[in-house]
């Protein structure tokens, strides 16, 4: 477990990515900070617009194939201006009453040097060490202060992470806000289902869960196989699909909500993408998952 401190005002080296997950967690950030300089923006990522900056600057120190970075098509540049917005505002809620926020597999997530967290909130952001590492040295390069109490834990998913959480400070008996953004579809179903497990014996009754999947109609799609053959291009490919969110959770002790990515774009005066909208070759449906315990 290394808990990462954060160094402002100076600039350092821009190590090299990991490939695979690691790769799709810049490519996500690329598209935040694409959205950052809209006028009509849903959210400001200050960080991740300097990291795209870095890398245009120097596009092979990300280990990118052929030096570039592998951006979305609008349709995917939409989703995840949508599924960020849902997940901040969640989070949002949430931290009014769960000082404590667990950001999984967190990847070049900036929530806790750009939301505003009730006094008291701690978010702990847990990936493996070389994604917090090249982390670091963005945000060292960018001066952002966090505006909470932030620990980076290093961990493997595929481990005992609940054991490096609870090593650097999480306290299970306190009620928790588990941010689970672009995580499950890189994970197997038997996965998925140990992860919850561990989730749910690290939740206080009052915990919240906000997460994102999509169902196999989703995955069969004409959009979402163009994207499917990028992704495991660079070994970071979808493993499970979720067909009832609900069905899945229960099960655990959560009750589950489920937000219409149609709707939310019609809230947030966007077009609906065409992931979610008509025209998607099926039926198929991207789940934004809100529950509590």
């Amino acid at each position: 477990m290394d808990t990462v401190h954060i160094t402002s005002g100076r600039e350092v080296p821009v190590p090299t990515l990991p490939a695979g997950v690691g790769l799709t967690a810049l490519c996500t950030a690329g598209e935040r900070g694409t959205e950052s300089r809209r006028p009509d923006r849903l959210f400001e990522d200050r960080v991740a617009q300097l990291l795209t900056e870095v890398i245009g600057e120097s596009p092979r120190t990300a280990g990118l194939p052929g030096g570039r970075l592998l951006r979305g098509r609008a349709f995917m540049r939409d989703v995840v201006a949508l599924r960020t917005r849902f997940f901040d505002d969640e989070l949002r809620v949430a931290s009014a009453y769960c000082r404590q926020v667990v950001l999984l597999g967190s990847g070049l997530d900036s929530r806790a040097f750009r939301l505003d967290w009730a006094p008291g909130t701690e978010v702990y952001e847990l990936d493996r060490g070389d994604v917090l590492r090249f982390k670091h040295s963005i945000l060292a390069r960018a001066g952002e202060q966090p505006r909470c109490a932030r620990v980076a834990v290093s961990a493997d998913l595929r481990g005992d992470w609940p054991g490096a959480l609870r090593a650097a400070g999480f306290n299970p008996w306190r009620p928790t806000a588990w941010c689970v953004e672009e995580l499950l579809p890189y994970l197997s179903r038997a996965e998925n289902d140990r992860l919850l497990s561990s989730i749910t014996a690290m939740s206080a009754a009052g915990s919240h869960l906000v997460a994102d999947h999509f169902d196999t109609a989703l995955q069969r799609s004409v959009s979402f196989s163009a994207t499917a053959r990028v992704l495991r291009a660079v070994g970071a490919a979808w493993r499970s699909t979720l067909e009832a969110p609900d069905g899945w959770l229960a099960p655990y002790g959560w009750s589950c909500a489920l937000t219409d990515p149609a709707e939310l774009a019609h809230r947030s005066g966007r077009a609906v993408p065409g992931l979610c909208g008509p025209r998607t070759g099926g039926d198929g449906h991207m789940w934004l998952i809100s529950a509590a315990r």
